[in-house]
């Protein structure tokens, strides 16, 4: 609890959150700048499915990650 508290007044947001956070960005750069399968980057960046993986970044981006890449080319 300690560490929660004192990361979240560190950072302004909870543990969870910024892992998350760090788990997104790679996701988006591994989507927008290299050609592996969406389910292998899903599950290099932690996710247990690819359809899991496409709410998040939907949730984050606006996009679904095959949008994502689309829109890159």
């Amino acid at each position: 609890y300690h560490f929660a508290r004192m990361f979240r007044q560190s950072m302004k947001m909870a543990p969870h959150q910024y892992v998350m956070q760090r788990r997104m960005e790679k996701a988006k750069a591994l989507v927008q700048h290299t050609t592996t399968p969406l389910t292998d980057i899903a599950l290099a960046c932690g996710f247990n499915s690819a359809s899991h993986f496409s709410n998040r970044v939907k949730s984050a981006t606006g996009l679904t990650p095959s949008q994502l890449r689309a829109a890159q080319r």
